[in-house]
């Protein structure tokens, strides 16, 4: 599988040689170029998902023809702007003219590995959902939404009416549906499509840095804040913002977000000037919030504001229409990134219309591509197939989810039904025959047959 392409393009070819080292070692492929004109050539040959620029590169292009150019050559390429000069205004205008973000130096190495992991996966939804080939290397994802069912048919529906508005959408669902996917796809189909896409994990921030990974901070604000660093709801701009388990915010973050979203103002740890954001918000959850705000762990205000436009995205067992679609988009992804094809055999079908999917679409994903990953033949037998039970109860009614061993099975019920019997009669095997409703001689061959020791074990 190809890795995902970098450019660096600096002047200096210090800072080329140690961000080349840096993004390596994260498992990216890098290239390097020593100003705008080679950084063109090399665009003309070969695509990138991320360019990191130096906005001020000495007797080369500078950094707004270059950053035009980049958006005329490779419109999908994330853009990161780096910078020695911390210049707000320079730093608006590139984004401006289509750049994702920028840092400056000197950096710190964590900033540069998340900005960079973002501006990845925004090339690869961009890519994915203008349906070009990922040239950038590694994998899109799924991002189109597959919609046979009557349940997910409404879904899109609503998702539909609601992605012109700049309304604010709660998305709510097991964990594994695909709320993300949907959240994606009102960001398609709105108006801010070419604005950036934001997707943050609100239970993947430690409490301590929610605030300032949302709002930022300034310098001197903490120790360590040795540099203005914009929070996401600032370097989101005229985006959209996805706040994911929203459920999961701190106390005094639930105070801070309702404020923004009355007001559409905020500040940075540690400042005093009031920033105006312009973001559009959808967030999720696969928490009852109606719950959490009965038992005091969510705030009511906060989910009034934001369950102005609710969608709920039900499970994969209660869309079984959904399945084998889904499963067909999953093996057109993997053959097109392993470079072979297969199908399904029909009992594996079968056996996913069954299956109740307790990981919903996620744990479907997860079946198809080890499944494909072992297949070696021209289709996905059972043998490749793997799940965590053998069994599994659907609506009251046992539903088998991989071949099983029926003797096997009623003999390690009736041996446990033994063991606790004897046990339950202190070793008695008369009172254990009558526990169990036999006589004492059949409970004796059941015993030798089943190599059960007078002390009741095995």
């Amino acid at each position: 599988m190809d890795k995902t392409r970098i450019l660096v393009v600096d002047d200096e070819l210090s800072m080329r040689q140690f961000l080349e080292i840096l993004l390596k070692k994260e498992g990216y492929e890098v290239a390097t170029a020593e100003n705008g004109g080679v950084a063109l050539n090399k665009l003309q040959k070969d695509d990138h998902a991320v360019i990191l620029m130096d906005y001020n590169m000495p007797e080369s292009i500078d950094g707004i023809e270059l950053l035009n150019k980049i958006r005329r050559l490779r419109p999908m390429s994330q853009v990161i702007i780096i910078t020695a000069y911390a210049s707000t205004e320079q730093a608006i205008k590139a984004i401006e003219l289509g750049a994702l973000d920028y840092v400056s130096k000197p950096f710190n190495v964590a900033e540069i590995k998340d900005i960079v992991r973002r501006a990845v996966n925004e090339y690869h939804a961009k890519a994915h959902t203008a349906g070009v080939a990922d040239t950038g290397g590694g994998t899109a994802g799924q991002t189109a939404i597959v919609a046979e069912s009557p349940a997910m048919k409404k879904v899109l529906q609503y998702a539909a009416q609601v992605a012109p508005t700049d309304s604010i959408v709660l998305i709510t669902g097991e964990s594994g549906v695909g709320k993300e996917i949907v959240a994606r796809h009102i960001h398609n189909n709105s108006a801010r499509k070419n604005g950036p896409w934001y997707p943050i994990n609100c239970g993947a921030i430690p409490e301590s840095l929610q605030e300032s990974e949302l709002f930022g901070y300034e310098k001197g604000a903490f120790t360590g804040a040795d540099k203005v660093k914009r929070g996401y709801f600032e370097v989101v701009g005229n985006g959209t913002l996805f706040l994911d388990e929203i459920g999961e915010l701190s106390e005094n973050m639930q105070v801070r977000l309702l404020r923004v979203l009355q007001e559409r103002v905020f500040m940075r740890v540690g400042g005093v000037e009031k920033l105006e954001t312009r973001a559009r918000l959808i967030a999720a959850t696969n928490r009852d919030l109606h719950k959490e705000v009965e038992q005091g762990r969510f705030r009511e205000d906060l989910f009034f504001r934001l369950n102005v436009f609710e969608i709920h995205v039900p499970p994969l067992r209660e869309r079984r229409e959904d399945i084998l679609p889904l499963t067909a988009q999953f093996i057109e992804e993997l053959s097109a990134r392993l470079g072979r094809t297969t199908r399904l055999e029909e009992a594996v079908q079968r056996f996913l219309l069954q299956y109740p999917f307790a990981g919903n679409v996620r744990e479907l994903h997860n079946i198809i591509e080890r499944a494909f990953v072992l297949s070696t033949g021209p289709a996905i037998t059972m043998q490749e197939v793997s799940v965590r039970r053998p069994a599994d109860q659907i609506d009251g009614h046992i539903v088998l989810t991989e071949p099983v061993d029926l003797d096997t099975i009623l003999a390690d019920t009736e041996r446990r039904y033994i063991v606790a019997a004897l046990e339950k009669a202190h070793r008695n095997r008369h009172e254990a025959a009558i526990l169990l409703g036999i006589t004492e001689r059949s409970l004796r061959y059941r015993m030798d047959k089943l190599g059960v020791k007078d002390g009741g074990d095995a």
